[in-house]
């Protein structure tokens, strides 16, 4: 099965969030991020890993219950 690799740009258009937002996770190991890989200097997003991510994410019926955490 081939692997689907996604470069940061293609991530932050795909999930509608800043590179910088995404460089910003990365460096401080956020563990609600999406997971990435390494090859070499560059960083990669698995798009199953982005899938899951999104998938994962919690579900909110109004603002109100997104500040609560639910």
């Amino acid at each position: 099965m081939e692997q689907i690799l996604f470069n940061e740009q293609e991530v932050s258009d795909y999930i509608r969030v800043p590179v910088k937002t995404l460089r910003y996770w990365r460096h401080f190991g956020k563990d609600f991020a999406p997971k990435f890989i390494k090859l070499g200097a560059r960083v990669y997003y698995p798009k199953q890993e982005i899938d899951d991510w999104i998938k994962n994410q919690p579900r909110y019926q109004s603002t109100t219950d997104s500040k609560d955490g639910g």
